[in-house]
């Protein structure tokens, strides 16, 4: 958070308060944000900018007028998050796991090739061994979600998936799943996000940070969080939170900035210009910044320039320019990438982040999505049209950048947009669903940095209407994926003069969502299955259905919400446990071979690691899972309990 030039006020008692292993008083404190540049004064005026407050603050003069003159009032889990990254603290015992993840994710690289070489050796069981002596260790189910997925986010590195889910009734929040790509398993599951994440229908809930240390949710109907993806804790535990008071049932646009410590959020406010940009580096924020002062330093221009503002006067009765649709922030940090339709037509414009001032607006069909590397935008105005970002003004790869008015218009009835990269060049897919509008023929348009490539002769999706996510590009740009109507997928060459089809894959029929990450994975996903498969061989590495609904008992009850989380159904016909240890629970006739496919040991959260090359102990029942837990806590819990637990579900049958 940068406070310089900021007058703070300091609300609470904050003496003697334990920070960094030693107490600090507030003139410590005062004495540390007034050399960070900011002006600690003592009480509350129209001149505050920021306000921290503690937690359990008493409701006194300064915390009322900071709410009347609309000051944003941040925890002091805020000043401590401030005055830690100012003082050069850094996550070390973060930093040691990700050190010790990279050198395992070799190994475990080394030794997949290994095993397809040699099958399973001394030497998996050896390194296994070793894994599962060190910290932070568990055997992990993929079963977390208790909802349909209902949005989904790739890391930029390409290495882990993120799944989320709303709430309904009988859930315990919405929940976050974190996928290791590498081998199709679960690394991670956050349960309990109040209100559930984002809106089924609704897309771009789930954001990571450009480093993939920070992931940003919008859940319930107004909050922004931001956490840490790779947290041990069960439950939800935000590195930063905002509430900025919408109005509403579902989350306004928003974006997470490349560095993860700030967000952009659309709201009221008293400028032209709605919208403002709130630091996220720790602790919670309570605003309205409808009611904050005009040139509060987080709110956008006060006015637009004179000449956007006359031509929205003119054309749209007054009503102002908003940030409303989609809105992400360019790479580098420094602009907002924006589309609106709130002046009655669609439009596509750009912030700067310094100033809080639009550059340029520019009308634009509703279809429309800027590419990966910032540089251009291409829409659907009666046929296909691109955009220079930096400008606004058409772009034309062959005739250079030309007068408005004067562009070609490309080929008509797009139905999707999907950009990839393929080194420095931008590279668009443009789908073109059956039945459309304009009678083109169906198919996928390959378009390079604006110029036509080449049409690849597919089958839609779904007859009429056809979704960015069922067309992936490869990381590299070279070649591309295609969900096919017959529910499989089909792989192209898009490297030479001409596209080649490579090889169709097989996948759940009720997939609509396509994406392809690193190591050559590709994900085929719908709201209840999710498939991990290699693009150039077709090897399934994971393969999943949710909700699985047993009508059995769970092996550990009902009773001890503390086994919940260990309960899972891997199928409709029973109910599975499992403990860190390496024990699991499971019906009589499974095996350590069938939860091969779906267990795995993880480590700090981050890694998958097979069990087939350790060794599972795999017991009927719980008074069974007591011995075989050892000295374990748990071990020594079942063993004086299990005939509590034995007795509850000798009644299930009954009640």
């Amino acid at each position: 958070m940068d406070v310089r030039g900021m007058t703070i006020v300091l609300i609470g008692r904050f003496d003697s308060w334990l920070w960094s292993g030693r107490k600090w008083r507030r003139s410590e404190m005062m004495q540390r944000l007034e050399e960070l540049g900011a002006r600690v004064t003592g009480s509350v005026s129209g001149r505050t900018d920021l306000v921290f407050a503690q937690r359990y603050a008493e409701e006194g003069k300064n915390l009322r007028e900071a709410r009347r003159l609309g000051i944003p009032v941040f925890d002091h889990d805020a000043l401590q998050a401030l005055l830690a990254d100012e003082d050069g603290s850094d996550d070390s015992d973060t930093e040691l796991a990700a050190g010790t993840v990279s050198d395992l994710m070799a190994l475990r690289a080394r030794l997949l090739r290994l095993e397809r070489e040699q099958g399973i050796t001394e030497e998996h069981r050896a390194a296994t061994r070793e894994v599962r002596a060190g910290e932070g260790v568990r055997l992990r189910h993929p079963y977390g979600h208790e909802l349909e997925i209902n949005d989904y986010a790739l890391s930029p590195c390409g290495r882990y998936l993120a799944t989320g889910t709303g709430t309904g009734s009988g859930c315990h929040g919405g929940s976050l799943q974190i996928w290791d790509l590498a081998v199709g398993r679960c690394v991670n599951s956050i349960g309990g996000i109040e209100g559930g994440i984002g809106r089924p229908g609704q897309a771009g809930n789930i954001q990571w940070s450009a480093d993939g240390r920070r992931i940003g949710l919008a859940y319930g109907t107004g909050r922004i969080g931001v956490l840490d993806p790779f947290s041990p804790f069960d439950g939800p535990k935000s590195l930063a939170e905002c509430l900025l008071t919408f109005d509403g049932d579902a989350p306004a646009a928003w974006a997470l900035a490349p560095d993860g410590r700030r967000v952009f959020a659309h709201s009221g406010s008293p400028c032209d210009m709605a919208g403002c940009i709130v630091p996220m580096d720790g602790g919670e924020l309570k605003w309205t910044p409808a009611d904050a002062r005009p040139g509060h330093p987080y709110l956008l221009a006060e006015r637009l320039p004179d000449d956007l503002r006359t031509a929205g006067a003119d054309a749209y009765d007054g009503v102002p320019l908003q940030a409303d649709g989609r809105v992400r922030w360019s790479r580098e940090g420094t602009r907002l990438l924006a589309q609106c339709e709130s002046r009655g037509r669609a439009e596509a414009f750009v912030i700067d982040v310094a100033s809080g001032q639009v550059s340029w607006v520019a009308g634009t069909g509703e279809l429309a999505a800027w590419s990966p590397d910032d540089r251009l935008l291409a829409h659907c105005d009666e046929g296909l049209r691109f955009l220079d970002a930096a400008t606004g003004k058409p772009y034309g790869k062959q005739g250079g950048r030309k007068p408005a008015g004067r562009e070609e218009a490309g080929h008509e009835g797009v139905s999707a947009l999907q950009w990839g990269m393929r080194g420095d060049l931008p590279r668009l897919a443009a789908l073109v669903g059956e039945g459309n509008a304009s009678g083109a023929e169906p198919g996928v348009l390959i378009y390079d940095e604006g110029r036509f490539r080449y049409r690849l002769d597919v089958t839609p999706v779904e007859e009429g209407l056809v979704f960015a996510d069922s067309w992936a590009w490869s990381p590299s740009g070279d070649a591309g994926a295609w969900l096919t109507a017959d529910g499989r997928v089909e792989v192209w060459s898009l490297d030479g003069e001409e596209p080649r089809r490579l090889r169709t894959l097989d996948v759940p029929s009720e997939t609509g969502v396509l994406l392809w990450g690193a190591d050559d994975v590709l994900m085929a996903m719908s709201p209840t299955t999710l498939r991990f498969l290699r693009a150039g061989s077709g090897e399934v590495l994971g393969d999943f259905t949710f909700l699985h609904a047993p009508q059995a008992p769970k092996p550990l009850g009902e009773t001890y919400w503390f086994f919940e989380a260990r309960q899972f159904a891997p199928d409709d016909e029973a109910w599975c446990a499992v403990f860190d240890e390496g024990v699991v629970i499971a019906p009589d006739g499974r095996g350590p071979e069938s939860l091969d496919d779906i267990l795995a040991w993880t480590v700090s959260e981050r890694l998958a690691w097979p069990v087939r090359w350790g060794e599972l102990a795999v017991v009927p029942d719980a008074r069974a899972a007591g011995p075989a837990l050892g000295d374990a806590p748990d071990g020594e819990w079942l063993r004086h309990y299990a005939y509590t637990i034995e007795e509850e579900l000798s009644r299930w049958g009954t009640s």
